[in-house]
């Protein structure tokens, strides 16, 4: 059975930069206050900073200021805007368990 956090759930909504319609209006408010591009900018330069590729975990600890919900949403739109690539490789993180290898094209 799987467990559920709705308290991480609604930081993670609020760190992709929406929300609910039920949620608070604070919720709202910070949730349109995310700098999504300022985001992905340090992300993007954290990715550039493994010039062989790095899987989320490197990036991870490579900014450690900021949380982990707030740097994984911003893989996908960085592929989409063609400034990194899912290599198609894949090595093990701390866990053991396999993460893509991402890597910066710019």
């Amino acid at each position: 059975m799987k467990t559920f956090n709705i308290f991480q759930e609604l930081s993670e909504m609020v760190s992709r930069g929406f929300s609910r319609a039920t949620d608070p209006e604070t919720s709202k408010e910070a949730g349109a206050s995310v700098n999504v591009s300022r985001i992905e900018k340090v992300v993007l330069d954290a990715i550039k900073a493994f010039p062989n590729g790095c899987i989320l975990q490197d990036i991870e600890h490579a900014l450690p200021h900021i949380r982990q919900s707030s740097i994984s949403p911003r893989i996908r739109p960085l592929i989409r805007k063609g400034l990194i690539i899912d290599t198609g490789e894949v090595r093990p993180s701390f866990s053991g368990r396999n993460q893509r290898v991402l890597k910066a094209l710019v």
